[in-house]
């Protein structure tokens, strides 16, 4: 199968007319794309498995479309929900586990590539910025443009807010992201040459949503050959189709249950990546994922908190960036009963 380059982008409103599609389309949308991928590369494919909601549904349907030979690759960092990691393994048909590694083929732990390059605080681009900006051989142009903008304005700045990260005692960074999730799945593909499918939503982020609208669901060149077949979908058409299949999931999400509009939720975690990753924490309303993390996982939270990047704690580098770790109930400074508050 041949297809033009120009086939692989989608028009402003190609794309948006295709989040607006009814949920069935969607899924017949899907699958097509599904077989599309699995016959222009022969079968030498795999599904990039997290166990996540999104993936487990992708997992469903290339089951139902591919069969079982197709393998449901699943990357295990040491930083995944342990109901995470019981349910991936739990994968129907053929089901491989691989661990991030360093370069001497040891296996590369959360805990060494902190101490080694820093924490994940703020973005993954907030975190780049302060690394660079911290121990990059940079121009003065350069630093001047991440620190003030230039005169085309202040896109790509650092933040002000963040700041103060570049003269803290620790070191920020996002190589977490690079060692433990990007490498194992870079060395399987060169390994076995298989492309993958990838469980990404609309939803994930605004970077993702902007890509998918460049790329479409099947990117056949580039730097990152990958399927997306879900790319148009949202995290309640995931929930829907979960559902509609009554697919398993971790217990890690609770019951998914309907409002009194009809929308799907879940009960337990609404996201699961990473347990310890900080990014995007400061956004989170209270209980954030640590403060969760310490009632339902408290031997994990003690780890986490525990981890250290040049004599500073996390807990104290999350403290520093306005992250709580605790509730005030948590820590003992106050506890409220509304009941018989009356």
């Amino acid at each position: 199968m041949y297809i033009l380059q120009d086939e692989l982008k989608l028009n402003e409103w190609q794309f948006s007319q295709r989040k607006y599609l009814p949920y069935e389309m969607k899924v017949k949308l899907a699958e097509t794309r599904i077989q599309e991928w699995y016959e222009n590369w022969y079968g030498d494919v795999y599904l990039s498995y997290s166990g996540g909601l999104d993936s487990t549904a992708l997992l469903y349907m290339i089951r139902m479309v591919l069969g079982d030979e197709i393998p449901a690759v699943f990357s295990n960092t040491g930083l995944e929900f342990p109901e995470i990691v019981r349910h991936a393994r739990r994968a129907s048909g053929n089901f491989v586990e691989i661990y991030p590694r360093w370069k001497s083929g040891k296996r590369a732990y959360f805990s060494e590539v902190v101490d080694k390059y820093g924490f994940p605080i703020a973005s993954k681009e907030t975190a780049s910025k302060v690394s660079k900006l911290r121990h990059g051989n940079l121009s003065d142009r350069y630093r001047n443009y991440l620190l003030y903008g230039d005169e085309r304005g202040k896109f790509g700045m650092l933040p002000k807010k963040w700041r103060f990260l570049v003269c803290m005692q620790c070191d920020i960074s996002p190589k977490c992201c690079d060692i433990l999730k990007k490498e194992p799945f870079t060395r399987y593909v060169k390994e076995t040459g298989r492309k993958p499918y990838i469980g990404i939503t609309q939803d994930e982020s605004f970077r993702r949503e902007h890509q998918y609208s460049k790329t479409g669901c099947n990117v056949y060149s580039g730097a990152l050959i990958k399927s997306q077949p879900l790319g148009s979908w949202t995290r309640a058409d995931v929930l829907r189709y979960i559902v509609e299949k009554d697919i398993e999931i971790s217990s890690v999400y609770g019951d998914i249950l309907q409002d009194e509009f009809g929308q799907y939720y879940t009960t337990g975690e609404q996201r699961t990546g990473c347990m310890f990753c900080g990014f995007g924490a400061h956004l989170e309303a209270e209980p954030n994922r640590f403060q969760r993390m310490l009632v339902t996982h408290p031997k994990h939270y003690k780890i986490c908190m525990n981890l250290t990047n040049n004599g500073v704690r996390y807990e104290e580098a999350l403290n520093a960036c306005g992250i709580p770790t605790k509730t005030w109930e948590q820590a003992g400074q106050l506890s409220l009963d509304l009941k018989n508050a009356a």
